[in-house]
């Protein structure tokens, strides 16, 4: 999702002193001017998000990261050392390397495809504005703020508390940001972020201490990670080919279905629907473009239902006891006119399942006549023209 926070400001030990003649403009430019002129940061970070779908469960990332800049380097903007309680993952902007401690191996991973930083919450934790500060300058022209001046109960030190607001996206509500900078060397020590979508809340929170610059250097990174490689295996990152991630091939028999309906508890077999057109949904509820497509499904439902049509929502997600008890407040939100069968997750590698939402539409032999990953309205559109054709 794109917003994400809210903490209670009481809760960050801080109170208001007076308001400052400072534009976010030129805080912006000064923070940008003051980090420039650094070649490297350290520091500590406790990172945490809450997920729309929870309600107190929340993840939650301690790490000692240096970051070293390099202009140069177009994807993540300098090399890169984060250290965690069994992982580090170290970017030399040629290689990313995943270090398992525990398993004394390392994954090599090539330069243009850092997911065990980007494909994962760590990323947040690096998003201090040091690397990329311009983004700063960027938000700046994109929202609206507010600047005063706080003061720290716990040190008393003063601090600049930049807070501003985001427009209204479609379903994603209330953004806002809130980032606390020192007022004497213009580090960021916190921020949160925060989004409303469908009356859920999800917020993240960034607290940065033991703060320091230049006591690193690219170098140093190196040799930290030479000396840790000697006793480690080294092993290639593999990724998946097209082949073993596209969904089930046109023409092939969809498997058996498992699993339970909805409300009624009733289990299911794909001999139930021979004879019949149906497409099956693969999703959950805290998927955007899942929920994006609802409407267009209940479109399809409707309008072919008479003609021996059927759609079925099967999510392998949330049929756990919290969710389940959170399911009749989504569908408040979002109204969906066929049935939704509950499934192990576990048991979506049979119908090759790696995104959301897939879609499978069956002929009325059990056939795959048509199979897609992710939703539009292109998408929606010519799975219509195919239900028309094979009714």
């Amino acid at each position: 999702m794109k917003r994400k926070i809210f903490w209670a400001l009481m809760s960050l030990g801080f109170i208001a002193c007076n308001n400052t003649q400072i534009t976010p403009s030129s805080l912006a430019k000064d923070v940008v001017n003051v980090y420039g002129k650094h070649a490297s940061m350290s520091y500590d970070i406790d990172y945490k998000i809450k997920y729309f779908s929870q309600t107190t469960d929340t993840a939650t990332v301690f790490a000692q990261i240096d970051l070293v800049r390099n202009q140069e380097d177009t994807i993540l903007g300098g090399h890169i050392y984060i250290h965690g309680d069994s992982i580090d993952r170290y970017y030399d902007t040629k290689n990313l390397y995943y270090i398992e401690h525990n398993k004394k191996s390392i994954t090599k991973y090539p330069g243009d495809k850092p997911y065990p930083i980007t494909g994962n919450i760590i990323r947040e934790a690096v998003r201090v504005y040091f690397l990329k500060p311009e983004r700063l300058i960027k938000d700046s022209d994109d929202s609206t703020f507010t600047i005063d001046v706080l003061a720290d109960q716990m040190t008393g030190n003063e601090v600049l508390k930049w807070s501003c607001t985001f427009p209204d996206e479609e379903e994603m509500k209330n953004a806002s940001k809130n980032i606390w900078f020192d007022k004497e060397n213009l580090t960021v020590n916190k921020m949160t972020y925060t989004t409303d979508f469908q009356h859920e809340n999800q917020y993240n929170q960034w607290d940065i201490s033991n703060v320091s610059f230049n006591k690193i250097s690219a170098d140093d990174l190196k040799n930290r990670f030479a000396k840790i490689s000697e006793n480690y295996t080294m092993n290639d990152y593999k990724e998946r080919s097209k082949e073993e991630m596209a969904p089930l091939a046109k023409g092939l028999s969809i498997p058996d279905l498992t699993g339970e309906f909805y409300l009624s508890g009733d289990s299911i077999t794909i001999e139930d629907y021979k004879g019949e057109l149906l497409l099956l949904d693969f999703w959950y509820m805290d998927c955007y473009p899942c929920v994006k497509a609802i409407p267009h499904l209940n479109e399809l439902q409707n309008k072919y239902s008479n003609q021996g049509f059927k759609v079925i929502g099967i999510n392998p997600y949330n049929n756990n006891e919290k969710d389940l008890g959170r399911f009749p407040k989504f569908l408040s939100h979002n109204e969906i006119d066929y049935p939704i069968l509950f499934m192990n997750r576990d048991e979506t590698k049979n119908y090759k399942i790696h995104a959301y939402p897939t879609f499978y539409l069956i002929n009325q032999q059990g056939a795959i006549i048509h199979s897609g990953v992710g939703f539009s309205e292109d998408s929606m559109g010519k799975i219509d023209s195919l239900i028309q054709v094979n009714l």
